[in-house]
């Protein structure tokens, strides 16, 4: 089994709750038992990840083992970020997450097509998004407060 393969499913599955989006999907109100099938697909199997699945290397043995330890890991990514991310959302600044998260799927993309960038690029745009917009929220309210 290839441990990069593992890693780079994982991120495309998780992605969503790796940029920020499951978190705002649960703030507004979307998670609910009738929206499981939609969830499920946007957040966790999107059509990208699935492709990823189709197209990595190994027998066949070794690429449902892949996708497998890969949709696990990428389904407790998703659960974390719409149970505490929810919480975490009201110390931060959503407007700089949303731009900081955009910005990481447009790196993980490009990662994907195959463009020579380090795997971690995205984990530290999003990490440098989330202090940057901690900080800015500290800023307001000690500001207007």
């Amino acid at each position: 089994m290839k441990i990069k393969q593992v890693n780079k499913l994982t991120t495309m599955l998780g992605m969503g709750g790796i940029t920020g989006a499951v978190s705002v999907a649960a703030l507004t109100g979307l998670f609910k038992p009738e929206n499981a099938f939609i969830l499920a697909v946007l957040f966790i199997a999107g059509p990208g990840a699935i492709a990823t699945a189709l197209l990595i290397d190994g027998t066949m043995k070794e690429r449902m083992l892949t996708a497998f330890l890969a949709g696990i890991i990428a389904t407790i990514i998703v659960v974390f970020a719409a149970g505490i991310g929810v919480k975490a959302l009201s110390f931060l600044n959503l407007n700089i997450l949303k731009i900081t998260g955009g910005i990481a799927v447009i790196f993980i993309g490009l990662i994907i097509m195959g463009i020579k960038i380090p795997d971690k690029t995205p984990l530290i745009i999003m990490g440098g998004g989330l202090i940057t917009s901690l900080i800015w929220r500290i800023i307001l309210k000690t500001i207007f407060n």
